[in-house]
């Protein structure tokens, strides 16, 4: 199995940094092949200006990071996404991530009524939050838009299935047992 990082929080001390190491570290004892993108280090520019807007509506792109990810993500068969929650969402970085990269005529096509269809149904996808803020409140106050936005209107409307989603609160209060064992349940993500 070939798994695919997508990384970006920008602090390599960070918990999501910790349990992208274990991922991979555990993926490889398995016998998997894992490949990583990391936003931050490449430093993937996430705003849509004027002339990617206009490729952009013809499923093109400026950026060559664009056709690095999208050939990344075409070897792998599981793209895991660990990622903070900031302000009720994802990284600025991983949404303009989404936006240039998972192009019309690439990870969708539109049907014969005008929906999307998705054309990356070969791939499956492993989702890990990160928050302070606890989960009652994120599901009530925030109404999860990482469970809406994110997994249901971007990665399964491209057709990727998402087999695994992980959100942890209370990450900083939760205090380092908290976080050991949940390290322990991202390293029993990976089969």
């Amino acid at each position: 199995m070939n798994y695919l990082l997508i990384e970006s929080h920008p602090y390599e001390g960070s918990f999501n940094a910790g349990a992208a190491k274990l991922i991979k570290d555990t993926a490889i004892q398995k016998g998997h092949t894992v490949n990583s993108i990391n936003l931050i280090d490449d430093r993937f520019n996430p705003v849509m200006y004027a002339n990617d807007l206009l490729l952009w509506s013809r499923g093109q792109f400026a950026d060559p990071l664009v056709k690095k990810y999208q050939d990344e993500i075409a070897k792998a068969d599981v793209l895991v996404f660990p990622f903070p929650i900031w302000w009720g969402t994802m990284p600025a970085v991983l949404k303009g991530f989404c936006d240039k990269v998972l192009l019309h005529g690439w990870a969708y096509e539109y049907g014969e009524q005008g929906e999307l269809v998705g054309m990356l149904t070969d791939k499956k996808a492993i989702v890990i939050t990160t928050m302070q803020t606890s989960s009652s409140v994120f599901e009530t106050y925030f109404n999860n838009p990482v469970d809406g936005g994110f997994i249901k209107d971007t990665l399964q409307t491209c057709g990727i299935e998402v087999i695994k989603y992980l959100q942890i609160d209370n990450i900083v209060s939760g205090g380092r047992n908290n976080a050991e064992i949940k390290m322990k349940e991202i390293e029993g993500l990976i089969s």
